[in-house]
Formats: structure tokens, C-alpha cells, sequence
């Protein structure tokens, strides 16, 4: 009897510090998941979450990438086989746009060379034009000082033969 009032009361202790462990450890969880709720707040927590995130995909990615490189037949080695033939095609259609723009250039060289030495020559032309009138104003300059200087010798002889006429009718009239 002793006994199993002895065990009746271990039990009910048992039963009540089970209870308030069971209390303490609801506390316990509900604290944990506030904090947790709190700290996954926090930018340093959601940086590092992305990051693990990133890191998971890349290391998803490496494997994918691991395997294409052990099979011949792998999706990665077509894509790159597809990029370096469009890359080529690209470097061709440049090289020709290229060449394409020298030939051109090369043509406009050759305009503008053609078009110096028609100035050259027009230039040339109209100093040689230049030159003829500074001779024909020179000329004509030299022949109305001639003309001028004529004028005024045939001015002098006028006044003379005045002079002359004046004496004559002078001693004619007297």
C-alpha cells in the first residue's frame, strides 16, 4: 500500500512536473519563433538567405554544367558551339561592312584628290587672268598719264599760238 501510494504520488508529481515542463517548453518554442521572426527581419539576415539562395542555384548550375562537359552531346556545348558560329557570322558581316567603308573612302580620296588639282589648275588660271588685268590697268594707267601729259603739251602749244595769234593781230592792227 505503501508502495503504490508512494507510486501514486511520484506519478502525480511526475504528472505535474511534466505539465510544468511542458508549460516552460511552449514558452520556450513561442520565445524561439519570435525571435526567429525577428532576427529573419533583420537586412543581414534576408542578404545572407539570398546569398544562400544564389549559392544553391550556382552550385545547381555547376553541376548541370559538369555534366554537360562529360557528355559530347551536352545542351552547354551546342549553345557555345551556337554563340561562336554567331559571333563569326558577326565578325564577317563587320569585316565586309569594313571593307566596304575603305572602298569608300578610298573612292572620296580619290574625288578629292581630283578636285585639288581642278582647283589647282582654276587657281592657277585665274591668277595667270589676274596677272593679264594688273597689265591691262597698268596700260591703261601708262596711257592716260600719256594721254594727260599730251593734253597738257597740246594746252601749252594752245596758249603759245594764242600768244602768237595775240602779237600778230597787234602789230596788225597797229
Amino acid at each position: 500500500m505503501k508502495l503504490r501510494f508512494d507510486t501514486e504520488t511520484i506519478q502525480e508529481e511526475y504528472e505535474m512536473t511534466s505539465a510544468r515542463n511542458s508549460k516552460y517548453r511552449e514558452k520556450i518554442k513561442a520565445h524561439k519563433s519570435l525571435f526567429w521572426e525577428m532576427e529573419s527581419k533583420m537586412p543581414i539576415v534576408i542578404e545572407l538567405a539570398k546569398k544562400k539562395a544564389i549559392v544553391t542555384e550556382l552550385r545547381a548550375k555547376k553541376e548541370e554544367l559538369m555534366s554537360d562537359l562529360q557528355n559530347p552531346e551536352g545542351s552547354a556545348i551546342k549553345q557555345v558551339q551556337e554563340e561562336i558560329a554567331l559571333i563569326k557570322q558577326e565578325i564577317t558581316s563587320v569585316k565586309d561592312f569594313i571593307n566596304k567603308r575603305t572602298d569608300l573612302l578610298e573612292e572620296i580620296k580619290k574625288a578629292h584628290a581630283k578636285l585639288r588639282k581642278e582647283i589647282e589648275v582654276q587657281n592657277k588660271r585665274y591668277d595667270a587672268i589676274l596677272k593679264c588685268l594688273h597689265c591691262q590697268l597698268n596700260k591703261l594707267h601708262s596711257n592716260k598719264k600719256q594721254w594727260h601729259w599730251n593734253i597738257q603739251q597740246m594746252e601749252k602749244k594752245a596758249e603759245e599760238l594764242r600768244k602768237c595769234l595775240g602779237e600778230v593781230e597787234l602789230q596788225i592792227n597797229i
